[in-house]
């Protein structure tokens, strides 16, 4: 029998289900949606601000994103588990408010764990661009990836792109305003505060990482983009692709497994107090998606830690916004009783990090480089020091939160733990139980300048 071309580059024979999502029938290519034909003088131009994503299974599925300047004819990419290839996909393509650019995309499925594969993007009478990319291995393996938000387009996000390479981070987990099309943050600016333009550069400044491995990013509330949708989200919709398992079946909230770790994402500007643009869309629908995939990863015996991860902040002193009593009434109660490990918020450009947390008041010290365990508490992290400009770090004994009201009530801050103004990134180091059935979470917070910023290890026992 003639080995097929394709055999060997997914975990099993391609599926008709794989290749009508990837654009393919019968494996003869055929666009799966409207194509976008070129413009000669762009055909020309290769991909640029590639990224890529996880798909809801991080072992079998990769979502792989670029941009052209135009329109091209028959977008597509090339994959094989050498530089040969040896499988064509065609992308879906999308266009987006006030910018000329086109967003592809090729949604990757049935893919080997484990598994280091090679890409070529390219279009009719453009150059090619490749790249390459490590599906997520079977659990039992320990692995790093980085935390943060608040980016946008600077130096100081540069120096952190490049510090996240450095680390060797697998993937990112991104908490929201990301590239800050949208100046004014409250999904109200005029026309005059935007400058989507400003995705096409941030795109670019993280292709150097983000090529090779996943970012999986949040909203925050600079991607409420006036005029863009009635969410303000389609200019974020038409760049990223993430699992599409969440609530109401967009791309604002999702969730997926890493190892021994379950991450989900949230929408911040939901459950927000300080703003009201999107305050309450998803409501007790997203509340009832959150405490199901709560008590589904609590329930397996093969997860160890779950992690949040939401633009607004749970527990901060810092004065620009402090603590939002919005994401405090509608999801810590959750977060208490399925005893959630980790919050990472980002919104006020600093790093903070909590004591162990229940019903809101600290119930065990986390000092800087202490051992702690998660059974007794969730540790809130603040950690919005991705690059755009950083907030002064007071220290204050007294901060606030903001009520339902929009005001700003005084409280002690007897949570914060950490503190520090620096640009820094979150690492953390999951590792699988050892043979007391104790699993670790290693967090090491490095600046932009590699020095260290905190160190805590997160235990937990079954």
């Amino acid at each position: 029998m003639t080995e097929s071309p394709h055999s060997g580059l997914l975990g099993s024979a391609p599926t008709r289900r794989t290749l009508l999502k990837a654009g393919l029938v019968g494996g003869a290519g055929v666009a799966a949606g409207p194509t976008l034909w070129t413009r000669a003088a762009r055909s020309a131009a290769p991909a640029a601000g590639v990224h890529l994503s996880y798909g809801a299974d991080p072992t079998s599925g990769m979502n792989v994103s670029w941009s052209t300047a135009g329109s091209v004819q028959a977008p597509r990419l090339d994959l094989g588990l050498t530089p040969d290839y040896g499988l064509r996909l065609d992308a879906d393509s999308v266009s987006s408010l006030r910018v000329d650019s086109v967003y592809h995309h090729v949604d990757l499925s049935d893919l080997r764990p484990g598994t280091r594969y090679y890409y070529r993007l390219s279009h009719d009478g453009g150059s090619s661009t490749r790249g390459s990319f490590t599906t997520a291995p079977e659990a039992g393996e320990s692995f790093r990836f980085a935390a943060f938000g608040d980016m946008g387009v600077a130096d100081d996000a540069a120096r952190n792109v490049n510090l996240i390479r450095q680390q060797r981070a697998e993937f990112a987990f991104v908490v929201g305003d990301i590239a800050y099309a949208d100046e004014g943050g409250m999904g109200t600016s005029r026309e005059s505060q935007q400058h989507f333009g400003v995705w096409d550069e941030f795109l670019t400044q993280i292709q150097s990482s983000a090529a090779a491995i996943p970012w999986m990013t949040t909203v925050g509330n600079h991607e409420m983009e006036n005029g863009n949708g009635e969410l303000g989200y389609n200019g974020y919709r038409a760049r990223f692709r993430h699992p599409g398992n969440g609530a109401a079946g967009g791309q604002e909230t999702y969730s997926f497994v890493r190892g021994n770790v379950a991450f989900i994402a949230l929408d911040g500007n939901d459950a927000t107090y300080e703003y009201k643009r999107n305050a309450g869309y998803l409501g007790a629908a997203g509340d009832a998606w959150l405490e199901m995939q709560l008590a589904i990863f609590r329930s397996r015996s093969d997860i160890d830690f779950i992690l949040v991860g939401f633009h607004q902040c749970a527990y901060c002193t810092n004065v620009a916004h402090a603590s939002d009593g919005g994401v405090r009434d509608r999801w810590e109660p959750l977060f208490d009783r399925y005893q959630v490990d980790v919050v990472i918020n980002g919104h006020n450009h600093c790093y903070e990090r909590t004591h162990l947390m229940r019903a809101g008041k600290p119930v065990r010290e986390a000092p800087r480089g202490s051992t702690v365990d998660t059974n007794d508490g969730t540790i809130y992290i603040t950690a919005g020091g991705g690059g755009a400009s950083a907030y002064p770090d007071v220290l204050p004994k007294m901060s606030y939160y903001t009520n339902a009201q929009g005001l700003k009530i005084p409280e002690l801050t007897d949570y914060r733990a950490v503190g520090d103004a620096t640009h820094s990134v979150a690492f953390f180091d999951a590792h699988p139980r050892d043979a007391q059935g104790r699993a670790t979470l290693d967090l090491e917070v490095v600046a932009s300048d590699g020095s260290k910023v905190d160190t805590l290890t997160i235990g937990r026992t079954r």
